[in-house]
């Protein structure tokens, strides 16, 4: 499978010339460029997945008022990235430090960096072992477990005495397990919406606040969404 990576730079001209860095050692690597944070966060929603993120820190204090560090914690909510490399290329090296504790980052470069270190470090992450998928590991049926991937579960509702699981593949049943406590497991982006329903709000959707109810990407019903709920959707 080709690597995906996402290069966060305000300058053009070093971005395109990392891009052309790396495309020189690997041709077959998909590199996207973004100048700032917005743009690189319209990417990232629309990708299905990157490999490695190379983010300068500093973007020239635009109006968005984000810098690097910003959008890798943006990043770091996704469980499923928690651990995906990033790299800092950035001529601040006095926010080393802070790049290193809040964001988990693996490398830093100094500008003006050369084709060799660029190259080195990206080397050295792609030869790291893949990450984990984050997992939900709850009850099942019949005394079983389920063992899920977090990022795959679109939404949960209760389903008689039981929980039923939707994921992008299937869905599942778990035996004695409360929505509150399910909820409790999960990463913050998972939101009540319901008394009775959980909701992914990585995956795309849209608010209905004629019904309040929810449009799910890829799926055929609509969600209902509770008075006392609406609100954390009415100004999405």
């Amino acid at each position: 499978m080709n690597k995906t990576i996402l290069v966060l730079e305000d300058d053009s001209i070093q971005s395109a010339r990392l891009k052309k860095i790396i495309n020189k050692e690997y041709e077959s690597c998909n590199v996207y460029t973004a100048t700032s944070f917005n743009e690189a966060k319209d990417l990232f929603d629309n990708m299905s997945e990157v490999s490695l993120f190379i983010l300068d820190i500093d973007l020239g204090g635009g109006p968005e008022m984000k810098d690097g560090l910003d959008f890798a914690r943006y990043v770091r909510c996704y469980p499923e990235y928690e651990f995906i490399p990033i790299i800092y290329i950035s001529s601040v090296s006095e926010r080393a430090l802070e790049a290193y504790k809040e964001t988990h980052c693996y490398e830093f470069i100094d500008k003006p960096f050369s084709d060799e270190t660029v190259i080195n470090v990206v080397k050295k992450m792609f030869s790291m072992p893949e990450p984990t998928p984050a997992i939900l590991n709850i009850k099942g049926m019949n005394d079983s477990r389920l063992f899920l991937i977090v990022k795959e579960i679109i939404y949960i509702e209760v389903y008689g005495h039981n929980l039923k699981i939707h994921t992008m593949d299937n869905d599942y049943i778990s035996k004695s397990e409360s929505l509150k406590n399910v909820l409790s497991m999960l990463p913050s982006f998972f939101v009540k919406c319901h008394k009775s329903f959980v909701v992914n709000t990585h995956i795309s959707f849209q608010y209905n606040a004629v019904d309040n109810t929810l449009s799910l990407k890829g799926v055929n019903r609509r969600i209902p969404v509770g008075r006392k709920y609406k609100h954390s959707f009415s100004n999405t």
